[in-house]
C-alpha cells in the first residue's frame, strides 16, 4: 500500500465518520487551509518558497503552509455574537454542529492549538464546542522552509502529543504513529508494518536535519527577561521604519487572539453584534476614551514582540510565538522577528 492510499483511506474514513475534513488546498496559486470534499483536493506536488515579505508556490514534493491556521476555524475572523430584532428580540447564534478534523496540518500549527487551549478553552464557547471534537492528523516537517524557527520554540519540527495521528513521509515511505485511541482505531484501518531499524534511522536523521534548520539564531533561556531589560532598546525605533503598521503579522499569527465588537444596525431595523479580530498593531487598538496608550508604531511593534516572548509566559505560562515564520512571510516590507529579537538583544542595528 503506497503512501497515498494510506492517507487517502484514513481521510474517506473521517468523512465516513462525519467530520468536516480541512486540509491544505492550492487556491489562487496560495495555499488555503479549506474544507475538502475529496482526498484529490490535497494539495500535492507542490512546494511553498517562503522568504521575508515574499511567497510563491513551484512543482515539488514538500510544502509547509500559507497564511490559514487552525485558528480561523476555530476562532473565525468574524463571530456573530448575537442580533436584536426590530422588536428589541435578542437571538443567540446556533451552537456550531460540526466535527472538525484538520489534515496534514504542519507541527507549529498543533502548537498553535495547545496555545489557544490555554487561552480559550472552557472560556470562548464557540472554540470550546469545537476543540472538544476536534481530530487532528499532523505531518510531521521534514524540510523547514526559510521563515520557519519552530526548533528554537520547541514546536517542531516532529509534534510528540496532542495529536491523534501524526505521520512522516521518508521518499517513498510512510512512518505513522497514533497519538490517541481515536488515532488508533483509524490506523487499524491500515496495513501496517512495524517499523525497521533502517526506516528508523532515516527518520531519525531527517528530523535531525530538519531541526538543525529550524533555528532562530537565538535561545529561549532568559529570554523573557533579556527582552524586558532592553525595552527602552532604540531598536524598535530603527526597525519600524519599515512598519506599515497594516496588522498583517496580527492578522497571520496562528495564536493573536485580540478582538474588537462591532454593532453593525441593518435596513430592517435589526442589528447584530459581531467580534472580529484585531491587533496590537492597529493604531485605534489602543485608543481609549481618555487618549492613545500607545500612538506610536515604534511600541506597538515593542509590545507585539514583548507579548509573545515576554508577557505570555507570565500571562499563560507559554510563549505566544510557535516558531511558523508566518509574520516573516506575510510582512510586505519583510520584517523579519527573529532579526528584530536578535539586533535587540545585541542592542543595536547592523
Amino acid at each position: 500500500m503506497s503512501r497515498y492510499d494510506s492517507l487517502e483511506i484514513l481521510f474517506k474514513e473521517l468523512q465516513h465518520l462525519s467530520y468536516v475534513v480541512i486540509g491544505y488546498k492550492v487556491v489562487d496559486n496560495v495555499l488555503r487551509l479549506t474544507k475538502l470534499d475529496s482526498f484529490k483536493e490535497l494539495a500535492r506536488d507542490v512546494e511553498d518558497v517562503q522568504n521575508p515579505g515574499k511567497y510563491s508556490l513551484i512543482p515539488g514534493s514538500f510544502y509547509r503552509h500559507g497564511p490559514d491556521s487552525p485558528k480561523r476555524y476555530l476562532y473565525p475572523p468574524e463571530h456573530l455574537l448575537f442580533t436584536v430584532s426590530p422588536e428589541w428580540k435578542v437571538e443567540l447564534p446556533i451552537t456550531p454542529k460540526d466535527y472538525i478534523a484538520f489534515f496534514g496540518i504542519k507541527p507549529c500549527d498543533l502548537a498553535s492549538i495547545k496555545v489557544l487551549d490555554r487561552i480559550l478553552l472552557n472560556v470562548d464557547d464557540y472554540y470550546t464546542t469545537l476543540r472538544k471534537r476536534l481530530v487532528v492528523i499532523v505531518e510531521n516537517c521534514t524540510q523547514p522552509g526559510n521563515t520557519c524557527f519552530c526548533a528554537t520554540m520547541g514546536t517542531g519540527p516532529r509534534a510528540m502529543n496532542g495529536f491523534d495521528i501524526a505521520f512522516t513521509r521518508l521518499g517513498n515511505k510512510l512512518v505513522i504513529e497514533a497519538g490517541s485511541e481515536f488515532g488508533l482505531k483509524l490506523l487499524n484501518l491500515l496495513e501496517l508494518e512495524p517499523v525497521d531499524d533502517t526506516t528508523y534511522r532515516d527518520f531519525e536523521s531527517t528530523i535531525r536535519r530538519a531541526t538543525d534548520k529550524a533555528k532562530a539564531g537565538f535561545e529561549l533561556e532568559n529570554l523573557p527577561e533579556l527582552l524586558e531589560l532592553n525595552i527602552e532598546s532604540k531598536v524598535y525605533k530603527e526597525i519600524t521604519e519599515r512598519c506599515l503598521g497594516c496588522t498583517n503579522c496580527n492578522m497571520v499569527c496562528p495564536t493573536c487572539f485580540c478582538f474588537d465588537v462591532l454593532d453593525i444596525p441593518e435596513l430592517n431595523g435589526s442589528a447584530k453584534r459581531v467580534r472580529v479580530w484585531d491587533g496590537c498593531l492597529n493604531f485605534v487598538y489602543a485608543q481609549v476614551a481618555g487618549g492613545h496608550f500607545r500612538p506610536d508604531l515604534w511600541a506597538r511593534y515593542r509590545h507585539f514582540i514583548l507579548h509573545k516572548f515576554t508577557y505570555w509566559i507570565k500571562q499563560f505560562g507559554t510563549y505566544g510565538c510557535v516558531g511558523c515564520g508566518r509574520c516573516i512571510t506575510w510582512c510586505p516590507t519583510g520584517i523579519d522577528i527573529r532579526e528584530s529579537i536578535r539586533k535587540v538583544l545585541r542592542g543595536s542595528v547592523v
